[in-house]
């Protein structure tokens, strides 16, 4: 399969899913955080539900990143489950009935099977409910740490979408949109959701800049493709905000200054005439020579095609970026 297919692949699974849980490394990073912040943004814009879980807590370095407020550190448990030993075939109907306060689920058995018994009833929690699960930035779902050890059931239960940059990922995913050829995973998120259709807002925007900047070390890594180059051309263009970028002051221009020279100067000695040896003849005053007019100065008027323009509906395609791509 190749990257362009795995693609396609993947935004068919993101169309069918309504609930979306973006899952990243402990010890989370820029890279990490940015890029799952950004497709949670993404998610939310095309009509879904998204929560991104990183296991540990997020850090001040990080704490800029629009969205960085909702990331919780587990799955969640919202779920109450009631377990019964149950045999095939034993079961006549399930229903259920509140009376002030207290709710009854009714389980009714079905004539010649043995009644249920109350000590083999078990209570349990499940996590929030996911139709798909994205991993982004992580080699294996062991690098989830306390998320994976919490709900390894539920994690290899689901379809996950698998977005990194790193060579030694473990193409764990159901489809691996995994490029090695890539200076972040950042890069690989912007291009996934170029392919969902996704508008670049500013919030996604700022996300998508900052993770790259750092991840790259302001573009000076030596791995950093022209990839990065394009995202951050676009991001920029849509108004994305680099954190901690300090305002320009505005600057007053300065009196030109005059230098005058304080040294005395000597008066030169007076030199008298020398004599007029002819008579000067004097001659007919010349008309005046009309001078030319100039052309009046029209103001320039500024070429339309210089002109910000807001980036397209599809701002990154992937044919844009042509890294290598390895699955």
């Amino acid at each position: 399969m190749t990257y362009e297919e795995a693609l396609a692949k993947a935004k068919e699974l993101v169309g069918k899913a309504n609930d979306v849980v973006i899952v990243t490394h402990a010890k989370p990073t820029m890279d990490s955080m940015g890029g799952s912040l950004a497709l949670m943004l993404g998610f939310i814009s095309l009509g879904k539900k998204a929560t991104v879980v990183c296991p540990d807590p997020v850090t001040v370095n990080l704490s800029s990143f629009v969205g960085v407020d909702r990331v919780v550190r587990d799955f969640g448990k919202k779920n109450f489950v009631i377990s019964l030993d149950y045999v095939d075939g034993s079961i006549e109907k399930v229903s259920y009935n509140i009376e002030g306060k207290k709710f009854n689920l009714v389980v009714e058995h079905r004539p010649g099977f043995d009644l249920f018994s109350p000590d083999k009833v078990q209570y349990s929690y499940q996590g929030v409910p996911a139709d798909l699960i994205v991993s982004v930035d992580t080699i294996d779902p062991k690098d989830l740490g306390a998320v994976y050890d919490h709900q390894k059931d539920i994690i290899n239960s689901k379809q996950i979408i698998n977005i990194d940059f790193h060579g030694d990922n473990t193409n764990y995913g159901t489809i691996n949109l995994v490029d090695p050829g890539a200076s972040s995973t950042t890069e690989l998120v912007a291009e996934f959701l170029a392919t969902l259709g996704v508008k670049l807002t500013t919030d996604i925007a700022t996300n998508l800049l900052n993770a790259i900047y750092e991840a790259t070390n302001n573009f000076s890594n030596s791995n950093v493709t022209s990839m990065a180059f394009e995202v951050a051309s676009v991001c920029l263009k849509a108004g994305a905000k680099r954190f901690g970028a300090a305002t320009q002051p505005s600057v007053t221009p300065e009196e030109p200054k005059i230098f005058v020279n304080k040294q005395p100067v000597t008066p030169a000695a007076p030199v008298a005439p020398a004599p007029i040896q002819t008579p000067i003849q004097e001659q007919p005053m010349a008309a005046p020579v009309p001078v030319p007019m100039s052309e009046p100065k029209v103001n320039p008027v500024m070429d339309e095609s210089k002109k910000p323009v807001a980036p397209p509906s599809d701002w990154l395609k992937p044919k844009i970026f042509k890294s290598s791509s390895l699955l």
